[in-house]
């Protein structure tokens, strides 16, 4: 097991759990969904799929699709599906390296369907089409 990387990945839960306590009390826009996905729930799904993101390996893990399937299957509103993009877009400027043209290949090659955008620092998250 890589320690570092999961160090990191457990910091950035810290700080993202950290940063989301502190807009909480924001009130949520009238007729808004709520999201059945908190961003530390996506980060512990995707986890798996590093390797994957990274070129480390060919294929996504069993983990990593059954990762993708539990998003696939609690983003169901426009806004979830935007809390889960900037959800990874957050948590992906912390771990280094990757390919972001490997991120819609994930529903694809796991056979859920889910069209995910290539997400990196410059998505802009409200424009994402990311559709269950």
């Amino acid at each position: 097991m890589n320690w570092p990387i999961v160090f990191l990945l457990l910091a950035n839960l810290a700080l993202l759990s950290w940063s989301a306590s502190s807009i909480e009390d924001l009130d949520p826009p009238p007729n808004a969904a709520p999201s059945l996905l908190s961003c530390d729930e996506v980060i512990l799904d995707l986890v798996p799929c590093l390797s994957y993101l990274r070129g480390e390996t060919k294929q996504p893990s069993a983990a990593c699709c059954s990762g993708a399937q539990k998003i696939s299957n609690g983003a169901k509103s426009q806004a979830a599906k935007k809390d889960v993009c900037t959800c990874i877009k957050k948590s992906l400027a912390s771990v280094g390296p990757y390919d972001k043209n490997l991120i819609p290949l994930i529903p694809q090659k796991c056979g859920i369907p889910l069209t995910l955008p290539p997400i990196d620092a410059k998505t802009d998250c409200s424009k994402a089409a990311i559709y269950v």
